[in-house]
């Protein structure tokens, strides 16, 4: 079977000057899933964010700050650390021809969140202060721990049937998270506060967002599960 190449999208960090920045968890957790990480450089071209659709097998929205809540019909709150809006609104254009394609898409985080918005649904700017009683979604210093708690998987659902477990637990690096469940997608993980941790498509074969970090995680069952499958999905997207 041929190697797939897996788009994995970032953004510009500014260290001086403005350079593409990816952590390399993502291109590991990748590589070990038996895919060819391809690091993808936001562009505004339409006809070259079409040539990256041509060229991939599957693609990964990776971590990233908040996504501009103008993009969903919001404003901003105090506790948003917003975007510029060249990357998300490139991934959006990205994930949105991968779906008329039929290719692969799995959102991480801030991923799962861009999958969310770019269907048509809102989110949650702050957890802590607009869901009374949450747990802990993310660790309050880099000297801590990162986060770790449990999410219920839907019973039924592509995720839970990749899974194979209706209850997993997962690392967890965030503050925002869905709220209105876009059109023709699923919520198909929850955390104990209610906090949606994962979504998908309902009619494709994999489009997945999770809110959690599988590739902080790489010898949980759960995250090699989810990466095979991924990029098995891709691959066989390949030979069609």
């Amino acid at each position: 079977m041929k190697t797939p190449c897996i788009g994995i999208t970032t953004g510009y960090e500014q260290q001086g000057e403005e350079v593409v920045s990816l952590g390399r968890r993502y291109i590991r957790a990748v590589e070990q899933a038996g895919g060819a990480p391809v690091v993808l450089a936001p562009l505004q071209h339409e006809r070259l964010v079409e040539h990256y659709v041509r060229m991939l097998d599957g693609l990964v929205v990776s971590g990233g700050r908040d996504i501009p809540p103008a993009l969903y019909g919001e404003k901003e709150s105090q506790q948003t650390d917003a975007l510029p809006e060249e990357r998300p609104l490139f991934e959006i254009a990205l994930v949105r021809l991968f779906r008329e394609r039929g290719k692969p898409v799995l959102g991480i985080c801030y991923g799962c969140q861009l999958l969310n918005v770019a269907f048509g649904g809102t989110l949650v700017q702050d957890i802590p202060s607009q869901i009374g009683n949450c747990i802990k979604h993310r660790r309050q210093s880099s000297a801590e721990p990162p986060a770790r708690h449990t999410v219920a998987i839907r019973e039924g659902s592509l995720l839970r049937q990749i899974l194979r477990s209706a209850e997993v637990e997962i690392v967890s690096s965030h503050h925002q998270a869905v709220k209105a469940v876009a059109t023709g997608f699923l919520p198909t993980a929850i955390a104990p506060d209610g906090v949606v941790e994962a979504i998908e498509l309902e009619d494709a074969r994999f489009f997945v967002g999770v809110q959690w970090h599988p590739e902080m995680d790489p010898e949980a069952e759960a995250t090699r599960r989810l990466m095979h499958t991924f990029v098995q999905v891709a691959a066989e997207t390949t030979m069609c």
